[in-house]
């Protein structure tokens, strides 16, 4: 087998029916999944027995499946430790959740890999000028 990109070999890579068998035992102890899972209009119920919400899957706030989420389209190996924005964004095309938006960004912020290689968006320094010594 040959690597494209050895440099990514060592990134964990999470297995996303494992992620959804996560969620679907979860959903029973959420309080706001089992309010809804027979509900009608913008909650439905997948094949899968997953619960969605306006067609993308609820993610209920049991253990750190928040975490495992964000994990699976920040860190995976073809996701490329993308910003806030566009984890957002590819986050919100399938899963949902109350605090997604929050959780999103405190994710990437904590996230210090990506910080420490982001260029940084500020205008440089000035020199340096000596105080005056007092007299």
């Amino acid at each position: 087998m040959v690597l494209l990109f050895p440099s990514l070999h060592a990134a964990t890579v999470i297995d996303l029916d494992t992620l959804h068998q996560d969620i679907l035992s979860a959903l029973h102890s959420d309080p706001i999944a089992t309010k809804h899972i027979s509900a009608d209009g913008q909650w439905s119920m997948d094949p899968n027995g997953l619960l969605l919400l306006n067609n993308r899957i609820y993610v209920p706030s049991a253990g750190n499946l928040h975490t495992h989420v964000l994990q699976y389209n920040h860190d995976h190996i073809l996701a490329r430790h993308f910003g806030q924005n566009k984890t957002l964004e590819l986050v919100h095309c399938g899963y949902s959740w109350p605090s997604l938006c929050t959780d999103v960004q405190q994710f990437c912020k904590s996230y210090v890999t990506c910080m420490r290689s982001k260029p940084q968006r500020h205008k440089p320094y000035r020199s340096l000028k000596q105080l005056p010594i007092p007299e």
